[in-house]
């Protein structure tokens, strides 16, 4: 199947389409073989969600048309554009200064920051003054500072519905998603704003999304099946998706060290990867309205 024009890429890379890969849709997760997590004295098979479904593996480098198709323009706005971009040379320095690299664990990265308290308020500063230009004296605020195992092939989970004392063995990951609340309607995401999420880790990591829009899927079901007898809503609108659309492609985008995406997460499916990494995931996130 051929992707469609919807959400667009705003590519600041230096390697420009070098980063960007593209496969032939996605397999639900009982059909992929998963390998073993295997990190810092923890080993562990990654569990899924019933209707979780995940990138197919057959990834290429885009072609000519495809490129064309993702290519941004001057109607780029918050909701439909996913812009690809690196951080400054001084919030660079600052967050090499904190030695992230030497964490194996989410309490050790906070460790860091209150440790080197100097540096933390510099970077608070400098991260401000950075979003400053991009957020077009809109608000913005920090959504969490985190980070994932390595070596998984989806790595989002709501950790906010396990049982207290949780281990990595309870833990079941979403599959390519849609973020967002039940209360708003689909209808209505576009004006959800959108995400800013900086690689903080040593290593490659990767993102994953579909380039179409909440409402282009939609209209894609209501070819295929009744949205108001099937109860569609932002809660299941990607199990009919997948189910209906499996062989649409998904994007795949290498994000290198501090370099970072600014996505509308609530208005697209996606998801990030660390497949094949050996070293902690480490990953800051902000919300808002940015703009490119």
């Amino acid at each position: 199947m051929k992707i469609k024009r919807g959400i667009i890429l705003h590519n600041q890379f230096s390697e420009g389409s070098e980063s960007i890969f593209i496969n032939s849709g996605v397999i639900h997760h009982t059909q992929q073989l998963h390998e073993n997590v295997n990190f810092n004295g923890i080993v562990f098979k990654p569990n899924f969600e019933k209707d979780a479904y995940l990138p197919k593996r057959d990834w290429r480098k885009l072609s000519v048309e495809e490129i064309k198709i993702l290519q941004s323009n001057k109607k780029r706005n918050d909701s439909n554009t996913i812009c690809l971009g690196e951080i400054p040379d001084d919030l660079k320095k600052l967050y090499q200064n904190l030695k992230l690299s030497d964490c194996n664990n989410r309490d050790e990265i906070f460790a860091k920051f209150r440790e080197n308290e100097k540096t933390t308020i510099e970077l608070n500063t400098s991260m401000a003054n950075f979003l400053m230009t991009l957020s077009n004296n809109k608000p913005f605020k920090i959504h969490f500072l985190g980070s994932n195992f390595p070596n998984l092939e989806v790595v989002a989970c709501d950790t906010t519905i396990l049982p207290k004392g949780y281990t990595e063995k309870d833990m079941k990951f979403l599959g390519i998603h849609n973020d967002g609340t039940q209360y708003v309607s689909t209808y209505k995401l576009h004006k959800s704003g959108n995400r800013l999420t900086i690689n903080l880790g040593n290593q490659d990591r990767y993102f994953f999304f579909i380039n179409i829009t909440l409402t282009q899927v939609l209209n894609m079901l209501k070819e295929k099946i009744s949205i108001k007898e099937h109860e569609i809503d932002i809660t299941n609108i990607a199990k009919y998706f997948f189910k209906y659309f499996p062989d649409y492609p998904v994007i795949k985008i290498k994000q290198k060290p501090y370099q970072y995406y600014i996505a509308p997460t609530d208005n697209c499916f996606h998801d990030g990867s660390t497949l094949g990494n050996t070293a902690l995931d480490m990953i800051i996130v902000y919300f808002g309205a940015f703009q490119f």
